[in-house]
């Protein structure tokens, strides 16, 4: 696993753990708990290692393994290091250090007191931090440990970094690289070339630290091409490391230079989703895309035809701007915010959700799917959302407008705009956005989104026989039933409106929908991987935007989780070749904001082959939704191609009594600009 080869290690303690069980191995359970759970720890899956590494310890403490006990009381005081908190990192490594100590073990004696040395460095309490590091490396060179060593040495050249001793930090972080190097550690590599990166930035020295920030991609580039075809691990990792392809794209910036700061936010954008793509269509035998392979990255936008490319990324107070059209060069801005506003862009778009909304709640969660309708349609039971008011939302659209799309507006003349968002950013409904006279964005310019360049040009490139030309699955209003979710018997309310919406679309298409009892997992997944077009009107997910759908069981056992939830990891197996899936569900484009992007069921969608999706970025109104969609399939089937039919859904509502923002800008549309040919 210090090579960086956590793929490879994840299948061994995978299968390791299960034969352990069986045979009734507890030692060997305790070791592949551990194991599993500090490999968790090197992706920041904090909390699937928190609980590996508890299962661990109590193992230990069980067959009385003090050693082990000690290992794993440090890695759990490292895993709350990791989440900031220093008090309780403290607690578990004062823990092992007494074990460690009280058994002679000087080893990990030596790895304890770095361990301390870090939280108290991190805590920025950097005398203490020293005193413990100091010990550390003593006793390492004592004992003749180069790991704990060069550990030792890395950490104490991060606090003379803090403090600003940069002859120092430079001796230490050097000699912690050798070391590394010669045991070819390549995420400890990685972090220490960051370290001297900053540590040269802060000297002025610019060729330098760029020198070293190069290496430190390319130790992440060598550490994702072992994770073979694990989108998880991928995920994972660039949560990891995804920093260094943001500061080296800020150090370009700095440097002006636009175009390679391009190239740098890019190699860090939506990697595992492209590959995911590859391996769907087909192209280059599935091997994982290399971005830096492609040259000229503005060139993919020659077949955007009558529209401009905004790339938007964002480091720590500053916003950048790249805006690219066919034919002509790139246009570069960039936007530095005070503190105060550059809190604001991510606090207001860290998991806030528009307005007040009345109506069918299509959110699925534990706290609401077996109440009746509720008043609000926000989700209180999910962590960090909240309502806004009218007056804040308003000043957040106008706020963000002035960030975003003032910089650039007096060079906006095509009449689409592609959207490439950076993390958060993910979250605004840019077609709700508004200049200062009160006008939105969405008023002049038809609008979609793409997670990165690469997917775009993935899609452009895809064979010409991939997507399927005819055939559309509408499915609304599953009839759920009583079924189990994590643990507890449910019976979530159903969907007249979405049975209104699917009925309305089907005859505007000429086709069948499925809906109630029909809408089982079973028959849509055998359906879904041959039409063109996919409509879901049902129950979503309110954290990842996963379906819910009519359980397969025809027994009269309670239908489990994966009996009628269509979850990513359905999708993900399943080749798609539609050319578009609408999903109307509450929350459809919810999940996990990472550097990859937001890791959803729309995401899913588009790793499966999907052309292109429709989401929702918040629960949706009912009556509202039934309109929308209507004028949306009406342009549609009219030839029009989606981002047009969408612009002209939104103009109708806004000029037919829906004109709250939180009745008609929640509907976004990601990837390709698609269009029909329904009457062939």
């Amino acid at each position: 696993m210090a090579l960086g080869e956590y793929a490879k290690a994840k299948e061994h303690f995978d299968k390791a753990l299960p034969l352990a069980k069986h045979t009734g191995n507890r030692e060997g359970e305790a070791v592949q708990c551990r194991n599993l759970g500090t490999l968790s720890q090197a992706l920041g899956e904090y909390s699937k290692a928190k609980e590996y590494l508890g299962e661990a310890l109590l193992i230990a403490k069980e067959i009385g393994n003090q050693r082990k006990e000690a290992l794993c009381l440090g890695d759990l005081g490292t895993v709350f290091q990791n989440l900031g908190k220093y008090v309780k990192a403290r607690e578990y490594h004062e823990k092992a250090l007494r074990i460690n100590k009280k058994i002679g073990d000087r080893e990990g004696e030596a790895a304890t007191l770095g361990n301390l040395g870090r939280v108290y460095k991190c805590s920025g309490e950097y005398d203490r931090a020293m005193k413990f590091l100091y010990e550390a490396l003593d006793l390492a060179k004592e004992i003749g440990s180069r790991e704990y060593e060069a550990k030792s040495y890395q950490h104490l050249g991060t606090v003379f970094l803090s403090l600003n001793e940069n002859a120092k930090a430079n001796e230490y972080l050097e000699k912690a690289l050798v070391m590394h190097k010669e045991a070819g550690s390549k995420s400890s590599e990685l972090t220490t070339h960051f370290c001297l990166s900053l540590l040269l930035l802060n000297e002025n020295r610019m060729h330098e630290a760029k020198a070293h920030l190069f290496e430190s991609t390319s130790k992440a580039e060598d550490m994702r091409s072992l994770l073979g075809e694990d989108d998880n691990l991928k995920v994972s990792l660039f949560d990891e490391h995804v920093h260094c392809y943001q500061f080296l794209s800020y150090l370009f910036c700095a440097n002006k230079d636009p175009s390679n700061a391009l190239y740098a936010a890019e190699l860090g954008r939506a990697r595992a989703l492209a590959d995911l793509m590859v391996a769907k269509y087909s192209m280059e035998n599935g091997k994982p895309v290399n971005p830096q392979s492609w040259v000229g990255k503005e060139g993919i936008v020659k077949n955007e035809s009558r529209c401009v490319c905004l790339y938007v990324s964002y480091y720590q107070q500053f916003i950048f701007l790249w805006l690219l059209k066919a034919g002509e060069p790139m246009l570069y801005r960039s936007v530095m915010l005070d503190n105060c506003k550059a809190l604001k862009l991510v606090e207001y778009l860290g998991g806030r959700t528009l307005g007040n909304v009345n109506c069918e709640d299509r959110s699925w969660c534990p706290s609401n799917v077996s109440e009746p309708k509720r008043e609000s349609a926000s989700n209180g039971d999910i962590a960090n959302v909240f309502q806004i008011s009218t007056e804040e939302t308003q000043e957040i659209l106008a706020f963000y407008y002035q960030m975003i799309i003032n910089p650039v507006a007096d060079v906006l003349e095509e009449p689409e705009i592609v959207f490439v968002p950076d993390r958060v950013f993910y979250k605004l409904p840019f077609a709700a956005l508004k200049d200062q006279s009160g006008k939105y964005l969405s008023e002049a310019f038809r609008i979609r989104v793409v997670p990165s360049l690469t997917t775009l040009k993935l899609i452009q490139d895809s064979p010409a026989d991939y997507h399927s030309q005819t055939g559309a699955l509408i499915v609304g209003d599953p009839d759920v039933g009583q079924v189990r979710y994590e643990g507890e018997i449910c019976h979530p309310p159903r969907l007249p409106f979405a049975l209104r919406e699917a009925e309305v679309i089907s005859q505007l298409l000429g086709t069948k929908p499925l809906v109630g009892k029909h809408a089982t997992k079973q028959v849509i997944l055998q359906s879904i991987n041959s039409v063109s077009l996919i409509h879901f009107a049902a129950h979503g997910n309110a954290e990842r935007g996963e379906i819910v759908l009519a359980p397969s069981l025809s027994t009269n056992a309670i239908p489990q989780e994966e009996d009628y939830l269509l979850t990513m990891a359905d999708i993900a197996h399943v080749r798609l070749r539609a050319k578009l899936v609408v999903l109307s569900c509450c929350h459809s484009a919810e999940g996990q904001i990472r550097a990859e992007g937001v890791v959803g069921i729309a995401r899913a969608f588009l790793g499966a082959g999907a052309r292109s999706v429709l989401v929702a970025l918040w629960a949706i109104d009912d009556i509202a939704t039934e309109q929308f969609m209507s004028r949306f399939y009406d342009h549609l089937v009219r030839g029009e191609s989606a981002s047009e039919s969408l612009y002209q859904a939104i103009k109708w509502m806004r000029n037919n009594g829906f004109s709250d923002i939180q009745e008609w800008a929640p509907f976004q549309l990601i990837g390709d600009n698609v269009t029909f040919h329904f009457d062939k």
